[in-house]
């Protein structure tokens, strides 16, 4: 009887930590499951809202589809999730609370996509610094890492159930009857297989979230490319432009004509030589301002050519962000041909000197840009009425900033011209 009795102490035992390593198992794949169907549902808002952003950045129908991709993958995705976390309430719950901040962010890409459609580009940039968009994936991001975070804490739990189940079937094993040795070590090797298939299945999801870091990576380089690309064809396009302005002035015989074209001619090369120099850091939105700088400059020189005048640019290392490049190139282009245009006369010698410096402006961080001149001073007259103030005007009310003009030595024979401009870091 005694026999029997442990026999059966020991079959129902063994059933027991059959049963209980089975459950185990059932939970750490659907937590595995969970935390897997989490990312990619997190992905796929990732793709739409990449899509989006290089939609509304280059204008390229190509970001569509990544952002359609996305935009379609997001309702499965999240009721797969749905399903997964069904027997547990909270994190039920959690999902339930996805679905407002999900519609959110949906509205927020297609309105932004269809304001784009329509051509209305600074409307779609607005919609997103309004920040809902922002609100709502910082909302979903913090409720899937409540969601991962939740079936890590379940994990270690099993684990931990693991380790106190290993250690009760020893005990058993060890007073059980020689009888059942071989039915100890049998459940202990069954035990020890789901064991490794437990470090296999987290093996399998450590390599799958480092493909998919390393397919992040890749698809990162692929859109900085593809950002390049487009910045080289616009400029090239734009250089196009200028060269048929060129054309047209050249053949125009009105004097005040063919001075317009090529003010223009200049103004639409220069962007052309931005535009196609623009290397963006898709990180931080910024480009590195001195050697983008010292190709405008180079291009801007050219105008003087077999003129004795100097161009220097005096900069530290500083970075620009990439939505008021384009500006700051149309900035120095017209000031530094203003310079070259009024303050040399009748091939006057001299020297215009480009500064960038990082400084505080009403206790904020700001960055001030002068350029100044040894010439015979800027005519005011004429400055106040020409395109290149009233473009600059415009530029820097959209950028919110400030300029001043004084001479650089008053007391002087040529009291030359300091311009300085004062740009508020903007968020």
């Amino acid at each position: 009887m005694i026999a029997i009795g442990v026999v059966a102490v020991a079959i129902v035992l063994a059933a027991w930590i059959n049963l209980q390593a089975q459950q185990a198992a059932e939970r750490v794949s659907r937590a595995i499951a969970v935390r897997e169907s989490s990312e990619r549902f997190l992905g796929h808002l990732r793709d739409a809202e990449t899509g989006q952003r290089g939609y509304l950045l280059t204008g390229s129908a190509s970001y569509l589809e990544p952002f359609t991709d996305g935009v379609g993958a997001v309702a499965p995705a999240l009721e797969r999730l749905e399903r997964l976390v069904a027997p547990d309430p909270q994190q039920k719950a959690r999902v339930v609370a996805l679905r407002e901040p999900v519609q959110r962010k949906l509205a927020e890409l297609d309105a932004t996509i269809g304001l784009m459609r329509e051509g209305r580009q600074a409307a779609a940039l607005a919609v997103i610094r309004d920040g809902q968009g922002i609100t709502a994936m910082e909302a979903l991001r913090s409720l899937i890492e409540q969601i991962q975070h939740s079936e890590n804490i379940r994990l270690v739990a099993l684990n931990r159930n693991e380790e106190r189940r290993r250690l009760w079937a020893s005990i058993g094993m060890v007073v059980a009857l020689a009888g059942l040795a071989f039915a100890a070590w049998q459940q202990l090797r069954i035990r020890q297989r789901r064991s490794v298939s437990l470090s296999e299945s987290n093996a399998a999801l450590e390599q799958i979230v480092g493909e998919r870091t390393l397919e992040l990576e890749n698809e990162r380089l692929r859109i900085e490319a593809l950002l390049r690309d487009v910045s080289h064809r616009v400029g090239n396009n734009l250089a196009m432009v200028s060269a048929l302005l060129n054309v047209q002035s050249r053949q125009s015989r009105e004097p005040a004509v063919r001075e317009a074209l090529q003010q223009a001619q200049s103004r639409i090369q220069a962007i052309a030589a931005g535009q196609r120099r623009l290397r963006l850091d898709l990180d931080t939105d910024e480009i590195e301002a001195r050697p983008y700088m010292e190709d405008l400059l180079a291009e801007i020189g050219k105008a003087a050519e077999g003129r004795p005048i100097e161009i220097v640019l005096a900069m530290d290392a500083i970075r620009l962000p990439g939505r008021d490049a384009v500006s700051f190139v149309v900035i120095v282009n017209e000031l530094v041909t203003n310079a070259i245009k009024h303050a040399f006369p009748r091939g006057m010698a001299g020297k215009i000197v480009i500064r960038f410096d990082e400084t505080m402006a009403d206790g904020a961080p700001a960055l001030a840009l002068s350029v100044q001149d040894d010439g015979v001073g800027m005519p005011a007259e004429i400055e106040a009425k020409g395109l290149g103030q009233t473009v600059l005007a415009s530029l820097l009310r959209s950028m919110q900033a400030t300029m001043t003009t004084a001479p650089l030595d008053p007391a002087g024979e040529r009291p030359g011209t300091c311009v300085t401009l004062i740009f508020p870091k903007r968020a």
